[in-house]
């Protein structure tokens, strides 16, 4: 194989930046949608450990708190910098090198955690409705990691055009369950299980959590900036436009479900089903179950176009091995980083292991908060922003988008004084997390890590 040149790299990626195959504002949103959501899945263990009180306060705050603040600080520094690696070089640009690996550090460690489940969680909810074996459910989630990586391995514009049909398809049933629960949203009752139970800290530790995990990734597109459509506008629109419907679809369908609950001891992965079953027949109750298999290959897929970019953007910046910097011609993709997202994926599929929220949290916060800082310092460093979108409000709004996140993840480590599993996991994620540094000296040993003046990667024009 030829020597591939940073010249080399360089005519590629202006390629991809003239490339027509890109996402228009309507596929954007659905993408944005199923990368942040997919629907109300996953609050179910929420309510379980939390209390439907409890929860139903967490989806109605951190949209404030943490949804809204990460959202406008996507759409800021995606118009001062719309470049393909996205908040990678937000990071690095603001803090130097070593912050902006520890961003991409941070950034597989959630992602691997996150991935590696969608495929198993694909074959369990099948499970439901088809009979499989453990086999076969091990064949059904290496399939699904194949099709997402064939779909991204297509172009930008096919997994954009797949998310407008899989966002519509899960959107459908749980608008249908608040339609005919609207009774019991007109008339609500508050369920009886108090706010609080016993271990309140760690309730609200475990609960936020999940919340957490459910709301956020609002910068993850970024990464892809170069493959959007006039990305310093139709980001912002794009979040003004998901923001509300991922709100309403994880606020109301909870509403429904848990007005006049008396329990949430029964609450776990399928009761949305239960009540579909319940206020909706047998046909509500399918389509459910069907959208909870539907969700898992939506979410992988849609991941994936802005995952599989990561060892992509790793590679030009010398971190990891160049061909990983290759482009395919026929579709603008990086096809082998894709490809070795594929081969990963499917290695961890038979392991069957649950995602930890509790790890995927901890490193998505951390990784957000250099986010943060690196917002504060580009205001500094690049001053001008005429003609771009910036955050409101003064020194008020930008500190209050600072500080927001931030308390939110505060009151996480809760956990790290409450008992059981979750105390374990906490303390997981902090002792991987302080190996960033070897990690880093190793890449940059091994590749050479990016030169000591690197101007940013070619950015495109409104």
């Amino acid at each position: 194989m030829p020597h591939v040149t940073e010249e080399d790299n360089a005519a590629q990626l202006a390629r991809t930046l003239r490339t027509p195959r890109k996402l228009g504002l309507i596929p954007l949103v659905c993408v944005m949608y199923l990368v942040v959501s997919g629907g109300a899945y996953g609050l179910e263990d929420a309510v379980r450990m939390a209390g439907p009180r409890l929860t139903l306060l967490l989806c109605l705050l951190v949209p404030l708190t943490l949804s809204l603040p990460t959202a406008l600080m996507a759409a800021e520094l995606t118009a001062l910098m719309p470049v393909e690696g996205g908040f990678y070089f937000w990071v690095k640009e603001a803090l130097g090198p070593f912050a902006g690996f520890a961003e991409a550090y941070l950034t597989i460690l959630y992602t691997a955690v996150d991935m590696a489940i969608y495929p198993v969680l694909f074959a369990g909810y099948l499970s439901f409705i088809l009979p499989l074996g453990p086999a076969a459910q091990i064949a059904i989630g290496v399939a699904l990691v194949w099709m997402a990586g064939g779909l991204n391995f297509l172009g930008v514009r096919p997994v954009g055009m797949a998310s407008i049909v899989l966002a519509a398809f899960l959107v459908s049933p749980f608008a249908v369950l608040v339609i005919i629960g609207l009774p019991r949203l007109i008339h609500f009752t508050m369920p009886t299980p108090p706010l609080f139970g016993a271990d309140a800290w760690g309730a609200l530790a475990a609960g936020l959590t999940v919340v957490i995990w459910n709301f956020g990734g609002w910068e993850n597109l970024s990464v892809v900036s170069a493959e959007i459509e006039n990305p310093r506008r139709n980001y912002l629109r794009a979040i003004l436009i998901a923001l509300p419907v991922i709100v309403a679809g994880y606020v109301l369908p909870l509403a429904v479900s848990v007005s006049g609950a008396t329990t949430a001891a029964d609450w776990g992965t399928g009761s949305f089903s239960h009540i579909g079953y319940e206020i909706g027949g047998r046909a509500l109750g399918g389509a459910l179950a069907l959208g909870g298999a539907v969700m898992s290959f939506a979410v992988f897929e849609a991941a994936m176009l802005w995952v599989s970019r990561m060892p992509f953007v790793l590679a030009r910046e010398r971190y990891l091995s160049p061909p990983l910097a290759q482009l395919w011609s026929a579709t603008a993709t990086p096809g082998k980083s894709i490809l070795l997202c594929c081969v990963v994926f499917t290695l961890l599929v038979p392991v069957g292991f649950v995602a930890l929220v509790v790890l995927d949290v901890f490193f998505y916060m951390a990784a957000l908060a250099l986010e943060l800082f690196a917002l504060m310092r580009l205001r500094k460093l690049m001053p001008d922003r005429t003609g771009m979108y910036t955050i409101g409000g003064g020194r008020l709004g930008l500190a209050l988008v600072l500080i927001l996140p931030i308390l939110t993840w505060a009151a996480t480590f809760g956990l790290a004084i409450s008992a059981g599993v979750a105390k374990r996991d906490f303390i997981l994620a902090i002792a991987l997390g302080v190996c960033v540094w070897p990690a880093y000296a190793i890449c940059r040993r091994r590749y050479g890590g990016p030169p000591a003046i690197d101007p940013p990667p070619t950015s495109i024009t409104a």
